[in-house]
């Protein structure tokens, strides 16, 4: 964090004067920047003189490799005439010794010349064997391989390769000498066309020789006039370069000069037009200098001022301590002063201060201080003015916790304060003496913004929240946390106290009135007390449970409390516990967590088997994967999408997802087939107007045979949504679709309307067929319900058939099909695939 002050007067970390850490670097930049271009001459001089040593090297090996080479080829020459006339094997010996000189370079410099530097190991042994000098060897073979092709060099190997065709003959000779002396004495005919052979070898490799060494003398006096030029070259443009550099710098000394003179003259105008008050003072505090607008702040002029003490003329408000900020930052003259003895400051701390007019500022103080190798000579103070900023700051922070409308803390700061109440009882030893929740919402609010407008709701809650307020303690937390919410923080406060001030701000509500017009404007208050106790620990919990509150209390004719004990009341919580899985549902339905399964209709006679397809008699039946992988029971989270409007959501998905696994099976040819599925459909989606044409658009989709489709709904809910009912049963029909009456006998009027409904099956509620070994009187309305179905030409199911014995004495009484445990157990039916729905 920057601070006001460096760790130690005029020192830094390491112990070098504050002006010493920026002028060493750059006096080191500006030292580069003038001699890099005799640096980078230099370099190349010396680079030059390294190179032209090595070129030197090189074609001292190449004079050197000469001398042996051409010894080698002389001492072979002489030795193999030897031979030729005497046949002395001694002197074969030293043919083949001495052309092995001149024959190892010839081998290298193939080599070389084919392969380049990769063949550097095996070239550096022929050299070695052509007594080349071991030291010489590498500067050789650097300049045959990258100077091959220069016009010097390649004029040397050029001639070196003249004496390859000769050496070569010259050994093919001896070859030829030697197998004649090997099969009979050579005739003197035969020994002078050997030596005249030999001797015109030899002129040709002396000339080879001669033309070599030429060459060798031409490049090596060229290459050294090279170099003497280059140098010249180099040294003429260092001494150029010199005298214009010189030049340069006497021009950018003088411009720095006149730029340094602009600067100070332009400095000196701008700290006098600028609005932050700058001051200089000695390393003791005295000021030497002070701009205009530090004149206006303290009052009085530099002249006045100059070598008086700064912080005798800056004028503080006391020091306030207030223990609920341990942070409050010091007089600005305790500040300076401490700041010259080495003490640190953040520099964002806010101190205040007195103008001269009196008025209050907040400024920022800045402290750069000036020195050399001695340490602090002079300190720099710059006050920044931020009230204008402070003020602006504590105006967003005001807005972003508190309703313009009203005045009132908002919903963030209120769950804020709760969220810091919570976490105070959480963690104190002794229990309190009780604290509450109250959320309260305006019954019928929406119809005075209907009638009256807007603004005449905004009356409305101003004066709402004027009467909170005079009914509240103090220290009780009162804030608008929706349109027509507010929530009340009842802290210390017994469950007693805070019901007999709820009931008083229900009383007070009843008789606010505005006038507006000619109309006189009321609204009463549904409110929801909570006690803020086990097992409410988190904000979104509390907050949820007090909204379910005020719900309550609207479900008890409005304008009425709703009091709410964890410990006692138990039906916040079952609100809870739907509300809970009300979201499961939703997240099932996005992410794709629920899951089909088939249970068998089994029929009990043949012609009911005929009635059902031959083949497979289903029921699909909805579940939902837990993320743990756990399958869980329709039973668990119908209700809740039941009472919360979701059923017709989840109908869709079910109706989407068996047409899919339809199709899917249908296609790879299952074996039994289905031929009639049963999905069961909610009286909340009967009550839909678009669920028929949603049905229709999905069979078409799937190509899905209608005649297989059998849609299930419930007694109490086709009473409930009769004519609609009545109007999908026959359009689907149509279609050739078939229809299930679900849990019959359940109703109180299902005999009465049952005729109106042309269903293809009637089943009959598990309830009353799973005691009826029990229970006569259950047998006998089991009978009369199939004798009913019957009459009206349907066929009958009984649910719930669990055990052997209930399914033969179903069969024994005429009921067409059976499901239950006995007859089959549901089974996973899905395609590979489930898709999410869109919620």
């Amino acid at each position: 964090m920057p601070r006001l002050s460096p760790p130690a007067p005029g020192i830094d970390a390491v112990g070098a004067p504050p002006t010493a850490r920026f002028s060493g670097p750059l006096r080191k930049r500006s030292l580069l920047l003038s001699i890099w271009p005799f640096v980078a001459l230099a370099i190349v001089q010396t680079v030059l003189a390294i190179s032209s040593l090595h070129i030197l090297g090189a074609m001292r090996a190449f004079s050197s490799g000469e001398s042996q080479w051409s010894k080698g080829q002389k001492d072979a020459t002489y030795a193999l005439a030897r031979y030729a006339v005497s046949g002395d094997a001694a002197a074969y010996e030293q043919f083949h010794q001495g052309l092995h000189i001149p024959m190892s370079d010839m081998q290298a410099r193939l080599m070389l010349e084919d392969r380049g530097y990769a063949a550097r190991p095996q070239a550096s042994l022929l050299l070695l064997q052509g007594h080349n000098e071991p030291e010489e060897i590498n500067a050789l073979i650097w300049l045959t391989v990258y100077f091959k092709h220069t016009e010097s060099i390649g004029q040397l190997l050029a001639r070196w390769r003249d004496s390859d065709e000769p050496l070569q003959e010259l050994q093919n000779l001896a070859g030829d000498i030697y197998a004649c002396l090997q099969l009979a004495p050579p005739t003197p005919a035969q020994k002078q066309s050997w030596l005249a052979q030999i001797n015109s070898l030899q002129i040709q490799l002396s000339e080879a020789e001669r033309a070599f060494n030429k060459v060798l003398g031409d490049t090596s006096r060229a290459l050294n006039a090279w170099l003497w030029s280059i140098n010249i070259g180099i040294a003429v443009a260092m001494l150029s370069l010199l005298m214009g550099h010189t030049w340069r710098l006497q021009r950018k000394t003088a411009r720095a000069e006149d730029a340094l003179d602009l600067v100070s003259e332009r400095a000196s105008t701008t700290l006098a037009a600028i609005g932050e008050a700058v001051i200089t003072t000695d390393a003791a505090g005295h000021v030497m200098y002070m701009n205009r607008a530090a004149e206006e702040l303290l009052g009085m002029s530099l002249e006045q001022l100059v070598t008086c003490e700064l912080v005798q003329h800056m004028h503080a408000p006391p020091l306030v301590t207030d223990r609920d900020k341990p942070g409050v930052a010091p007089l600005v003259q305790t500040a300076i002063s401490e700041t010259l003895r080495g003490h640190e400051y953040p520099r964002d701390t806010i101190f205040r201060l007195y103008d001269a007019q009196f008025h209050l500022r907040e400024v920022r103080l800045a402290f750069t201080p000036i020195g050399d190798h001695t340490g602090t000579t002079e300190a720099v103070w710059v006050l920044h003015d931020v009230s204008q900023e402070q003020s602006y700051i504590r105006e967003l922070a005001w807005q972003a916790t508190h309703d313009q409308l009203t005045g009132l803390i908002n919903r963030y700061e209120f769950e804020r304060l709760l969220g810091v109440l919570l976490a105070r009882n959480q963690q104190a030893d002794l229990p309190s003496a009780g604290n509450a929740i109250m959320y309260l919402d305006l019954d019928q609010f929406k119809v005075i913004n209907d009638t009256a407008g807007h603004i005449a709701g905004d009356a409305m809650l101003r004066a709402i929240s004027a009467m909170l307020q005079r009914c509240l303690r103090t220290g009780d937390v009162l804030a608008r946390v929706g349109g027509d919410e507010f929530a009340i923080l009842l802290t210390d406060c017994a469950f007693g106290e805070a019901q007999r001030i709820a009931e008083q701000i229900r009383d007070a509500a009843q008789n606010v009135r505005i006038q507006w017009g000619e109309r006189s404007l009321s609204a009463g208050i549904s409110i929801g007390l909570v006690k803020l106790a086990a097992p409410l620990a988190t904000v979104e919990e509390v907050l949820r449970v007090a909204d379910m509150a005020s719900y309550g209390a609207k479900q008890r004719g409005r304008n009425t409390v709703y009091a709410y004990d964890p410990g006692v009341d138990q039906e916040i919580a079952r609100y809870v516990g739907e509300m809970e899985w009300v979201e499961r549902i939703k997240a099932a339905l996005e992410r794709g967590h629920f899951c089909l399964y088939a249970q068998t209709i089994g029929a009990l006679n043949t012609t009911a088997d005929d009635i059902a397809g031959g083949g497979l008699h289903i029921e699909v039946q909805i579940r939902m994967r837990l993320p743990d992988g756990n399958i869980i029971s329709p039973v668990l989270f119908i209700p809740a999408a039941e009472r919360y409007g979701l059923m017709p959501m989840v109908d869709r998905w079910v109706v989407k997802q068996s047409l899919r696994t339809l199709a899917h099976l249908q296609k790879s040819g299952q074996v039994p087939a289905i031929s009639c599925c049963a999905i069961n459909l909610s009286g909340t989606s009967l009550g839909d107007e678009r669920l028929l044409g949603f049905l229709q658009e999905q069979i078409a989709l799937h190509a899905v045979d209608p005649g297989t489709l059998c849609f299930e709904i419930t007694e109490t809910a086709a009473i409930t949504h009769l004519p609609n009912a009545i109007r999908l049963v026959k359009a689907l029909k149509a279609l050739g679709c078939r229809f299930s009456m679900d849990d019959f006998g359940a109703g109180v009027s299902s005999f009465s309307s049952l005729k109106n409904l042309p269903v293809d099956f009637l089943k009959i509620d598990g309830a009353i067929v799973a005691d009826m070994l029990n229970e006569p009187a259950h047998r006998a309305m089991v009978d009369a319900i199939n004798h009913l179905g019957h009459a009206l030409g349907m066929r009958t199911i009984a649910e719930f058939a669990s055990t052997p014995e209930i399914v033969e004495t179903l069969r024994s009484m005429g009921i067409d099909y059976a499901q239950g445990y006995a007859v089959g157990r549901p089974q996973p039916f899905s395609h590979p695939a489930a898709e999410p729905f869109p919620v």
